[in-house]
Protein backbone atom coordinates (compact mmCIF):
# COMPACT_ATOMS: atom_id res chain seq x y z
CA UNK A 1 0.00 0.00 0.00
CA UNK A 2 2.84 2.41 0.85
CA UNK A 3 4.48 1.60 -2.49
CA UNK A 4 1.18 2.42 -4.25
CA UNK A 5 1.00 5.80 -2.47
CA UNK A 6 4.60 6.53 -3.43
CA UNK A 7 3.93 5.77 -7.12
CA UNK A 8 0.78 7.91 -7.14
CA UNK A 9 2.68 10.70 -5.40
CA UNK A 10 5.49 10.57 -7.96
CA UNK A 11 3.02 10.74 -10.82
CA UNK A 12 1.27 13.70 -9.18
CA UNK A 13 4.57 15.56 -8.79
CA UNK A 14 5.49 14.84 -12.41
CA UNK A 15 2.12 16.17 -13.55
CA UNK A 16 2.57 19.36 -11.53
CA UNK A 17 6.11 19.77 -12.82
CA UNK A 18 4.91 19.30 -16.36
CA UNK A 19 2.25 21.96 -15.94
CA UNK A 20 4.84 24.42 -14.63
CA UNK A 21 7.54 23.56 -17.17
CA UNK A 22 5.19 23.43 -20.16
CA UNK A 23 1.98 25.25 -19.47
CA UNK A 24 0.08 23.80 -22.43
CA UNK A 25 -0.38 27.24 -23.98
CA UNK A 26 0.33 27.65 -27.67
CA UNK A 27 1.56 29.95 -30.38
CA UNK A 28 -0.21 29.41 -33.71
CA UNK A 29 1.38 30.97 -36.78
CA UNK A 30 0.87 30.86 -40.52
CA UNK A 31 3.99 30.79 -42.63
CA UNK A 32 3.95 31.88 -46.24
CA UNK A 33 6.26 31.60 -49.21
CA UNK A 34 5.82 32.84 -52.75
CA UNK A 35 7.82 33.23 -55.93
CA UNK A 36 7.65 33.82 -59.66
CA UNK A 37 8.01 30.78 -61.88
CA UNK A 38 8.16 30.34 -65.63
CA UNK A 39 5.62 27.84 -67.03
CA UNK A 40 7.18 24.94 -68.91
CA UNK A 41 4.30 24.05 -71.26
CA UNK A 42 2.39 25.92 -73.95
CA UNK A 43 -0.88 24.75 -75.51
CA UNK A 44 -1.98 26.05 -78.89
CA UNK A 45 -5.57 25.94 -80.16
CA UNK A 46 -5.84 26.30 -83.93
CA UNK A 47 -9.04 26.79 -85.88
CA UNK A 48 -9.54 26.64 -89.66
CA UNK A 49 -12.86 27.86 -91.08
CA UNK A 50 -13.74 27.78 -94.77
CA UNK A 51 -16.96 29.07 -96.39
CA UNK A 52 -17.79 28.20 -99.99
CA UNK A 53 -20.92 28.14 -102.11
CA UNK A 54 -20.78 24.38 -102.58
CA UNK A 55 -20.46 21.83 -99.81
CA UNK A 56 -17.81 19.68 -101.47
CA UNK A 57 -15.72 22.75 -102.28
CA UNK A 58 -15.70 23.91 -98.64
CA UNK A 59 -14.59 20.43 -97.52
CA UNK A 60 -11.88 20.27 -100.20
CA UNK A 61 -10.43 23.67 -99.27
CA UNK A 62 -10.56 22.85 -95.56
CA UNK A 63 -8.61 19.63 -96.05
CA UNK A 64 -6.14 21.39 -98.32
CA UNK A 65 -5.41 24.16 -95.78
CA UNK A 66 -5.31 21.73 -92.87
CA UNK A 67 -2.70 19.60 -94.65
CA UNK A 68 -0.60 22.65 -95.51
CA UNK A 69 -0.76 23.80 -91.91
CA UNK A 70 0.23 20.39 -90.51
CA UNK A 71 3.14 20.21 -92.96
CA UNK A 72 4.30 23.60 -91.70
CA UNK A 73 4.19 22.44 -88.08
CA UNK A 74 6.01 19.19 -88.91
CA UNK A 75 8.72 21.11 -90.79
CA UNK A 76 9.36 22.99 -87.56
CA UNK A 77 10.39 19.68 -86.01
CA UNK A 78 7.20 18.73 -84.19
CA UNK A 79 5.95 15.15 -84.26
CA UNK A 80 2.63 15.07 -86.18
CA UNK A 81 1.26 12.71 -83.50
CA UNK A 82 1.35 15.67 -81.09
CA UNK A 83 -1.31 17.45 -83.16
CA UNK A 84 -4.75 16.46 -81.88
CA UNK A 85 -8.05 16.96 -83.72
CA UNK A 86 -10.46 18.43 -81.18
CA UNK A 87 -13.47 19.10 -83.44
CA UNK A 88 -14.70 18.90 -87.03
CA UNK A 89 -17.89 20.53 -88.28
CA UNK A 90 -19.78 21.00 -91.55
CA UNK A 91 -22.88 23.16 -91.62
CA UNK A 92 -24.85 25.64 -93.66
CA UNK A 93 -23.34 29.14 -93.53
CA UNK A 94 -25.89 31.82 -92.68
CA UNK A 95 -25.68 35.60 -92.97
CA UNK A 96 -27.49 37.40 -90.14
CA UNK A 97 -26.75 40.95 -91.31
CA UNK A 98 -30.37 41.50 -92.36
CA UNK A 99 -33.65 40.86 -90.58
CA UNK A 100 -33.89 37.39 -92.06
CA UNK A 101 -31.04 34.88 -92.05
CA UNK A 102 -29.72 34.22 -95.54
CA UNK A 103 -27.83 31.15 -96.69
CA UNK A 104 -24.44 32.00 -98.20
CA UNK A 105 -23.11 28.50 -98.72
CA UNK A 106 -21.44 25.91 -96.49
CA UNK A 107 -18.96 26.30 -93.66
CA UNK A 108 -16.40 23.58 -92.97
CA UNK A 109 -14.34 23.98 -89.81
CA UNK A 110 -11.66 22.07 -87.98
CA UNK A 111 -10.03 22.65 -84.58
CA UNK A 112 -6.58 21.34 -83.69
CA UNK A 113 -4.69 21.29 -80.39
CA UNK A 114 -0.95 21.15 -79.84
CA UNK A 115 0.91 21.03 -76.52
CA UNK A 116 4.68 21.45 -76.51
CA UNK A 117 7.47 22.28 -74.09
CA UNK A 118 7.95 26.00 -73.55
CA UNK A 119 11.11 27.98 -73.95
CA UNK A 120 11.15 31.63 -74.92
CA UNK A 121 13.37 31.10 -77.96
CA UNK A 122 11.55 28.11 -79.49
CA UNK A 123 8.16 29.63 -78.64
CA UNK A 124 8.85 32.85 -80.54
CA UNK A 125 10.41 30.95 -83.43
CA UNK A 126 7.30 28.79 -83.71
CA UNK A 127 5.00 31.84 -83.58
CA UNK A 128 7.07 33.51 -86.31
CA UNK A 129 6.99 30.37 -88.44
CA UNK A 130 3.22 30.00 -88.31
CA UNK A 131 2.48 33.71 -88.62
CA UNK A 132 4.94 34.20 -91.46
CA UNK A 133 2.92 31.86 -93.68
CA UNK A 134 -0.35 33.12 -95.06
CA UNK A 135 -3.20 30.91 -93.88
CA UNK A 136 -6.22 33.10 -94.71
CA UNK A 137 -8.70 30.99 -92.75
CA UNK A 138 -6.52 30.17 -89.74
CA UNK A 139 -6.89 31.62 -86.28
CA UNK A 140 -5.21 30.49 -83.09
CA UNK A 141 -4.65 31.24 -79.44
CA UNK A 142 -2.23 29.84 -76.91
CA UNK A 143 -1.95 29.37 -73.17
CA UNK A 144 1.14 28.90 -71.03
CA UNK A 145 0.76 26.48 -68.12
CA UNK A 146 2.75 24.35 -65.68
CA UNK A 147 3.26 20.64 -66.18
CA UNK A 148 2.19 18.41 -63.28
CA UNK A 149 5.80 17.58 -62.41
CA UNK A 150 6.91 21.23 -62.30
CA UNK A 151 3.83 22.29 -60.36
CA UNK A 152 4.43 19.57 -57.76
CA UNK A 153 8.07 20.61 -57.40
CA UNK A 154 7.09 24.26 -56.93
CA UNK A 155 4.53 23.33 -54.28
CA UNK A 156 7.05 21.21 -52.36
CA UNK A 157 9.69 23.94 -52.41
CA UNK A 158 7.24 26.64 -51.31
CA UNK A 159 5.80 24.49 -48.50
CA UNK A 160 9.31 23.96 -47.15
CA UNK A 161 10.06 27.69 -47.26
CA UNK A 162 6.68 28.48 -45.69
CA UNK A 163 7.51 26.13 -42.80
CA UNK A 164 10.78 27.99 -42.15
CA UNK A 165 8.88 31.27 -42.31
CA UNK A 166 6.40 29.99 -39.71
CA UNK A 167 9.29 29.01 -37.42
CA UNK A 168 10.84 32.48 -37.71
CA UNK A 169 7.53 34.15 -36.89
CA UNK A 170 6.96 31.88 -33.90
CA UNK A 171 10.45 32.63 -32.52
CA UNK A 172 9.85 36.36 -32.88
CA UNK A 173 6.54 36.10 -31.04
CA UNK A 174 8.07 34.00 -28.25
CA UNK A 175 10.93 36.47 -27.76
CA UNK A 176 8.52 39.40 -27.66
CA UNK A 177 6.54 37.74 -24.84
CA UNK A 178 9.62 36.50 -22.98
CA UNK A 179 8.69 32.82 -23.29
CA UNK A 180 10.52 29.80 -24.67
CA UNK A 181 9.29 28.16 -27.85
CA UNK A 182 8.50 24.50 -27.23
CA UNK A 183 7.91 21.58 -29.55
CA UNK A 184 5.53 21.44 -32.50
CA UNK A 185 1.95 20.59 -31.53
CA UNK A 186 0.42 20.43 -35.02
CA UNK A 187 1.13 21.26 -38.66
CA UNK A 188 -1.62 22.01 -41.15
CA UNK A 189 -1.54 22.42 -44.90
CA UNK A 190 -4.31 22.76 -47.44
CA UNK A 191 -4.59 23.91 -51.03
CA UNK A 192 -7.50 26.10 -49.91
CA UNK A 193 -5.57 28.74 -48.01
CA UNK A 194 -8.66 30.36 -46.48
CA UNK A 195 -9.33 27.26 -44.37
CA UNK A 196 -6.11 27.87 -42.42
CA UNK A 197 -7.75 30.97 -40.96
CA UNK A 198 -10.86 29.15 -39.83
CA UNK A 199 -13.01 30.73 -42.53
CA UNK A 200 -16.18 28.76 -43.17
CA UNK A 201 -16.43 29.74 -46.81
CA UNK A 202 -13.53 28.47 -48.85
CA UNK A 203 -13.27 30.39 -52.12
CA UNK A 204 -12.34 28.50 -55.27
CA UNK A 205 -8.66 28.56 -56.21
CA UNK A 206 -7.63 31.38 -58.54
CA UNK A 207 -7.74 30.74 -62.25
CA UNK A 208 -4.60 29.40 -63.83
CA UNK A 209 -2.42 32.32 -64.81
CA UNK A 210 -1.85 32.45 -68.51
CA UNK A 211 -0.62 34.56 -71.35
CA UNK A 212 -2.76 34.21 -74.42
CA UNK A 213 -2.90 35.72 -77.87
CA UNK A 214 -5.29 35.42 -80.77
CA UNK A 215 -4.21 35.76 -84.36
CA UNK A 216 -6.17 35.83 -87.60
CA UNK A 217 -4.43 36.45 -90.92
CA UNK A 218 -1.84 38.80 -89.41
CA UNK A 219 1.66 38.09 -90.72
CA UNK A 220 3.06 41.06 -88.79
CA UNK A 221 2.84 39.21 -85.49
CA UNK A 222 6.52 38.23 -85.79
CA UNK A 223 7.40 41.77 -84.67
CA UNK A 224 5.89 41.02 -81.26
CA UNK A 225 8.39 39.24 -79.03
CA UNK A 226 6.79 37.39 -76.14
CA UNK A 227 8.87 37.41 -72.96
CA UNK A 228 7.36 35.92 -69.83
CA UNK A 229 8.64 37.26 -66.49
CA UNK A 230 6.94 34.59 -64.44
CA UNK A 231 3.72 33.57 -62.74
CA UNK A 232 3.44 34.14 -59.00
CA UNK A 233 2.68 31.08 -56.87
CA UNK A 234 2.02 31.09 -53.10
CA UNK A 235 1.78 28.40 -50.43
CA UNK A 236 0.94 28.63 -46.73
CA UNK A 237 1.22 26.33 -43.73
CA UNK A 238 -0.16 26.68 -40.20
CA UNK A 239 2.04 25.43 -37.36
CA UNK A 240 1.07 25.37 -33.68
CA UNK A 241 3.94 25.40 -31.15
CA UNK A 242 3.79 24.77 -27.44
CA UNK A 243 5.28 27.52 -25.27
CA UNK A 244 7.24 27.26 -22.07
CA UNK A 245 6.71 30.09 -19.60
CA UNK A 246 10.10 29.99 -17.87
CA UNK A 247 13.45 30.65 -19.57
Amino acid sequence: MKRLFIIIGCLFVQQLYGQIKNSGEFIAVIGEASGNFIPDMVTFHFSINVIEKKQDESVRKLNEQANLFIDKVVNFGINPKEIKLSSYNLQEALDYSSDKAKSVGYEASESLELEIKYSEKSFNQFIDSISGTKFPNLSFNYMLTFSDSLRDQIVRDLIKKASYNAMDIAKTLADSRDVVLGDVYSIEYTKNIASLYGVEYIPPPPAVSEISYQKRDSPQINSDRISLKGVEQTQQVRIVFRIINDR
